[in-house]
């Protein structure tokens, strides 16, 4: 996950942001206690996303405590008091995507982004194997996306849904861990599967720009013939086609939590739905329509 997933704080009550925040500091915690403190560094709150729901499930909650942030001792913050399953779970989830992430910018990235993805390898090869001694099936799950998802790209595919598939897949196993047929799995799949599907595409939307100019793949600029320079209109019926597709994804995966059977935390998810994911998508077509802009020349 990329950063796409949030919540959007200023539409947020205090005590709901305390308990997102509380979930978040929870799962740092879980990391650096499975793990060490090096896999602390990579949260983000789009795991948040995943803990809370898992946790939203649970007939009964554990209650909250406060505690000294490592990074900042002078600041006192909430956290869970019991460290259930699926916060393990949660953090296992963090550790396995981004060691094979750092396996992927190996293959892929250029001279600065191999040197430090070789620098980071060492520490997630071994949390990796830490993890799959109690979520072997994860690691799989993962392995498999990334090899579907290197399979897709050097077909140079230009269709949005091959492309997005292999991460839909992949969260939509990790977001459905019991992986059976019954209804309550089938709803939590699908719910997982339109979310994967909107981060890749929000992840090609917001690497579109640097992809054309590197050359490397990227299902927009293939799609929409980018890389022969193309001209400002093309470029931005590329992104509005974008756009459109991955408001579908938030539309779909909201109408999926409406069928989710959730005993708490349904105002945060709610939040994150409705108001952080549009809003994400908003800031990179911002950012994008800014950067587009040819830059003034001289003082005026």
């Amino acid at each position: 996950m990329f950063g796409y997933v949030k919540a959007y704080k200023p539409e947020m009550k205090m005590s709901e942001y305390d308990t997102y925040k509380a979930i978040y500091c929870s799962l740092c915690r879980q990391l650096g206690k499975d793990f060490g403190l090096t896999a602390k560094l990579i949260l983000s709150y789009d795991f948040t996303f995943l803990a809370l729901l898992r946790l939203a499930a649970l007939d009964a909650c554990c209650g909250y405590t406060t505690m000294r942030c490592p990074f900042n001792p002078l600041k006192k913050c909430y956290r869970l008091k019991d460290y259930s399953e699926e916060m393990s779970y949660t953090a296992a989830c963090v550790v396995l995507l981004f060691y094979y992430k750092l396996k992927d910018n190996i293959a892929d990235s250029g001279f600065f982004g191999k040197f430090k993805s070789y620098l980071l390898l060492p520490f997630f090869a071994r949390y990796r194997k830490k993890a799959c001694k109690e979520y072997a099936q994860v690691d799989q799950n993962v392995d498999e996306m990334m090899r579907s998802q290197k399979r897709a790209e050097d077909e140079k595919t230009v269709s949005f849904d091959k492309a997005a598939d292999p991460t839909a897949v992949c969260l939509s196993k990790l977001f459905n861990r019991e992986n059976n047929e019954d209804g309550r799995s089938r709803i939590y799949s699908h719910f997982g599967y339109c979310v994967g599907k909107y981060i890749y595409l929000m992840d090609a939307l917001d690497d579109l720009e640097e992809d054309i100019k590197r050359k490397n793949y990227n299902v927009i600029a293939h799609k929409y013939l980018l890389y022969q320079n193309a001209n400002p209109q093309e470029m931005q019926t590329a992104k509005e086609a974008a756009k459109a597709l991955i408001n579908s994804c938030i539309v779909q995966a909201a109408a999926t939590f409406e069928l989710l059977e959730l005993k708490r935390y349904q105002t945060i998810i709610g939040n994150i739905l409705y108001l952080g994911m549009p809003n994400a998508l908003k800031t990179i077509m911002n950012k994008q329509e800014k950067d587009s802009k040819p830059k003034s020349e001289g003082i005026e």
